[in-house]
């Protein structure tokens, strides 16, 4: 065999080689990889040490993240979690340190990020029966970062820019549910999955609101209870039907997935210690209003006119007087902040009540107005 020739096999093998070297590593690399099991969302919110499965619940405007989990077996069929979170609860219990991985490998699996939501703001059925046909709907939040980990976000998909404008200068509030996908693309195709893992979804709803992924946020004192249903469903039936369906809208509201005006008026008047009845309802006057104050027009309390009844939020007209220009909750087709002179129009007076029992000399003061 000439010198050539010995060149030329040598690197014919060297090639050969080389290829047999790389199909072998990719193969062991391949048996190696970790087996998908389960996923998970977990919520971290600002100042806390660990993320969580399940529901947080935060002051309005506090910031939260929200993690992947993927649950895996490795190689000795030992079970790891792949996240960036640094510590990890799963249901009660926190995954050792020595368990959880962060994904280094080349080829990284597509994480998607959806909301649970009502599938309308405003639900109005004429049957009590048809109220056990709510369901969820996931969607899809295109704009979210597709990574392991996601800043959270309270949002509704269905929110209107002129709400947006209104709760400008208000910390965050509202309820939110969340559901993560994750899937695995093998050499075979980058389009298709090969694994698919997915949290619990819109039809684990309503009976898996337990160990749901949820964020709720409050506004304090009086407007905690109205806050926390922001984002959730109203729904409404005839005034006949209610009694059928009062027990599960109030259960429901309870457990902030759906709520309706009565449910919802009811758990504030629960929480304060009083009844509807014992309201002291005042006769005001929005053009020269009451005084905004400890012991007077305090968050969470009532303006009313007929059967219409909205709750005071934040003064936003003439500094330390009630007028028409403050915000306040609207339910009527779902909860929204307005100003009060989108709700009571005209001239004539409107009639408030606190929260709590309204001091006498308050009371004589405003009835002598």
């Amino acid at each position: 065999m000439t010198r050539e020739q010995k060149i030329y096999w040598g690197a014919v093998a060297g090639v050969v080689l080389l290829v047999g070297g790389l199909m072998l590593s990719t193969g062991v690399e391949q048996q190696l990889a970790p087996e998908p099991v389960a996923a998970w969302v977990a919520l971290q919110p600002e100042g806390a040490e660990v993320a969580r499965t399940g529901r947080i619940e935060i002051p309005a405007g506090t910031e939260f993240k929200l993690h992947a989990v993927m649950e895996a077996k490795d190689w000795s069929g030992k079970t790891i979690y792949f996240t960036e979170a640094d510590r990890v609860v799963i249901e009660g219990e926190e995954i050792p340190s020595e368990r959880l991985r962060r994904w280094t490998r080349e080829e990284g699996p597509r994480i998607l990020w959806f909301t649970v939501e009502g599938t309308s703001p405003y639900l109005a059925f004429e049957e009590a029966g048809a109220v056990e046909e709510f369901e969820f709907r996931e969607v899809f939040r295109s704009d979210w970062a597709r990574a392991w980990t996601s800043p959270g976000d309270l949002q509704p998909s269905a929110e209107r820019q002129e709400i947006r404008d209104l709760v400008t200068g208000l910390p965050r509030f509202g309820t939110q549910r969340f559901h993560v996908r994750i899937e695995m693309f093998g050499p075979k195709s980058s389009i298709t999955p090969e694994v698919r893992l997915r949290t619990p979804g819109a039809t684990d709803l309503p009976e898996g609101a337990g160990d749901f992924p949820t964020a709720i946020a409050s506004l304090p004192g009086g407007l905690e209870v109205p806050s926390q249903v922001f984002g959730l469903s109203q729904i409404e039936v005839p005034a006949q039907e209610r009694v059928e369906v009062a027990g599960l809208l109030a259960d429901w509201t309870r457990q902030r997935l759906a709520f309706s005006r009565l449910t919802e008026v009811r758990e504030m008047l629960d929480r304060a210690g009083i009844s509807y009845y014992e309201l002291q309802w005042v006769d005001v006057d929005l053009l020269e209003g009451p005084a905004w104050g400890p012991q007077s027009v305090e968050p969470g309390d009532f303006l009313r006119v007929g059967e219409r009844i909205a709750i005071v939020v934040a003064d936003r007209g003439d500094p330390g007087v009630l007028d028409r220009s403050d915000l306040c909750f609207d339910f009527i087709k779902g909860a929204r902040v307005r100003p009060l002179d989108e709700i009571f129009v005209g001239e004539g007076l409107v009639e408030w009540a606190r929260q709590t029992l309204l001091p006498r000399a308050v009371e004589d003061e405003s009835d002598d107005r």
